[in-house]
């Protein structure tokens, strides 16, 4: 009889003790500073013009390249586990978009129909403004636990200049804001004290009609606040 009196004693003071599960779902808050690669779908835009009676097409195509990305995120989480909301904003350095501006010049006489190519490049920045659920897995394993990523962003599409000067008419992109959707996954690992993160993310949205995939690779550390 002792012996269950003592056993129910240990529970009860297990139940309470600042180590147990419930002492563990206070609010925890961290931060969390990223670098990674942006690689953005293989097209941006493609729009055509079209001058009846003479026969010409002319049109202007242009396609993102990859770029740095930076970023930070603040997280917020109840529970261990448990879902946990993130909201982050992220930029892309040293990016670059390639435009193809082409003329259909039609078959005069003789001269067969050919295609005359003028090429720019602009410089071109992204910036994401995200809230996302951040949804953890049942697979950790030492320190290793997996997760799921769905959230809602505010994408800004920005360029500079054309080189060379536009002086062909061609339909170069405009600076604007893009609503897309984050679907992606990533993994927290513990090392040395230290909580690492490695991410890969899909930026969907439409720009011009036209439907992009943007993919984002980073890592981080999370640095734990409360």
């Amino acid at each position: 009889m002792d012996r269950m009196r003592s056993l129910y004693l240990f529970l009860a003071l297990a139940l309470v003790s600042p180590s147990s599960g419930a002492a563990q779902e206070g609010v925890e808050i961290s931060l969390i500073p990223r670098l990674g690669l942006l690689s953005p779908g293989n097209s941006l835009y493609e729009e055509f013009k079209n001058f009846s009676g003479d026969g010409y097409v002319e049109w202007t195509n242009g396609s993102l390249g990859r770029a740095a990305l930076a970023g930070v995120a603040l997280e917020m989480g109840y529970g261990d586990p448990g879902v946990r909301i993130r909201g982050e904003v992220a930029r892309s350095f040293e990016g670059w978009l390639t435009a193809t501006h082409g003329v259909l010049i039609p078959r005069v006489y003789f001269d067969p129909p050919r295609v005359v190519n003028t090429w720019f490049d602009l410089p071109a920045a992204v910036t994401w403004a995200s809230l996302q659920a951040i949804l953890p897995t049942r697979l950790s394993f030492r320190g290793i636990a997996p997760y799921v990523l769905l959230g809602f962003s505010g994408k800004w599409y920005s360029f500079g200049p054309p080189n060379p000067e536009n002086t062909v008419g061609a339909i170069l992109p405009s600076d604007g804001f893009e609503p897309s959707a984050d679907l992606g996954g990533g993994v927290t690992v513990g090392l040395f004290g230290l909580t690492l993160e490695a991410q890969v993310r899909d930026n969907i949205n439409k720009y011009w009609e036209r439907t992009q995939h943007d993919l984002s690779f980073s890592a981080g550390l999370v640095w734990r606040v409360r």
